[in-house]
């Protein structure tokens, strides 16, 4: 059952959840400044460059899961719905969460591990990866794939898209 400290909990977590993605999806430069781990005060630059269709596709994606975590948070608060109903609702708050952290986790891996800038989308059992790289490479997207199979037990359908 929900009650009125778990609601807020689960309200402010939701918060903090968009705005930590907010901050991340958001480039705050073009170049950053990375301190060496030495003692030598030495600084390397380090190019930055994502490609805008990536952010408009992070930045769409993140407005329709707002409206759906709302829409769903609504349910919640609504007095009039059904014990069954805001379970239900709890239920796919939750889904959506994990997806989210799922898809920010993957993104890491493929940017760390392919140096390829990607963005990743969760729906349902489609696991969808769009790469900016001009090249159309079928061993990356084989890489990827078997990466994000791996990384995932083979629990979605992936998929590669070159932009």
């Amino acid at each position: 059952m929900i009650n009125k400290s778990k609601l807020w909990f689960l309200t402010l977590s939701s918060i903090i959840l968009v705005l930590a993605i907010y901050y991340i999806a958001i480039p705050t430069s073009t170049s950053s400044l990375v301190f060496s781990s030495n003692n030598e005060n030495k600084q390397e630059e380090i190019d930055i460059k994502e490609s805008e269709a990536l952010t408009a596709m992070r930045i769409s994606k993140d407005e329709e899961d707002l409206e759906v975590l709302q829409t769903l948070q609504e349910i919640l608060l609504d007095s009039t719905k059904t014990l069954e109903e805001k379970n239900e609702a709890y239920e796919k708050i939750k889904y959506l969460n994990s997806n989210k952290s799922l898809e920010g986790k993957i993104e890491q891996e493929i940017n760390s591990k392919f140096k390829i800038s990607a963005f990743v989308s969760i729906k349902d059992n489609n696991l969808r990866v769009v790469v900016a790289n001009k090249e159309k490479s079928v061993e990356i997207a084989n890489n990827i794939i078997s990466h994000v199979n791996t990384a995932t037990d083979k629990a979605y359908y992936v998929t590669v898209k070159f932009e």
